[in-house]
């Protein structure tokens, strides 16, 4: 009776041991592009022009492990300093010479080919518009 329970076991923890590193290997692949817009921060500049970083979009490419890396900076503001400083130097960097900002949008949208087919299949379907709907009706 053991060594049955045991097979059985040990067949449904391969499975799980299987699936789990094929989750892993998902959340790992770099399937999204990000884009991310940002620009300075008048409180902590002081209001100060010269002190806030410059508005600006960007792009970052990353996986789903990293998404909420990106979502965290919206949440805070941040500094920047010139380039080629030493470990020391940034963390003693003087208060009055950062660049403050602030990361205000964020948007997620697929990059490979298979997340984008999906994507506009569903489109196609009316998922979001559906979805829309659906929230919509949820808020009232």
């Amino acid at each position: 009776m053991k060594k049955k329970v045991n097979k059985e076991f040990e067949k449904r923890y391969k499975k799980w041991k299987k699936r789990t590193g094929e989750i892993k290997e998902q959340l790992k692949k770099k399937d999204y592009v990000l884009t991310v817009r940002q620009t300075g921060d008048p409180v902590l500049s002081n209001g100060d022009q010269e002190r806030q970083v410059l508005t600006r979009r960007y792009w970052v490419v990353c996986s789903l492990e990293e998404i909420p890396e990106y979502i965290e900076y919206m949440k805070k503001s941040f500094w920047e300093h010139e380039e080629g400083l030493s470990e020391e130097e940034i963390e003693n960097y003087p208060f009055e010479k950062k660049r403050w900002g602030r990361h205000y949008d964020l948007v997620i949208e697929p990059i490979s080919k298979e997340l984008e087919e999906s994507y506009l299949d569903g489109v196609e379907r009316g998922f979001f518009e559906t979805q829309r709907m659906i929230r919509d009706h949820d808020l009232n």
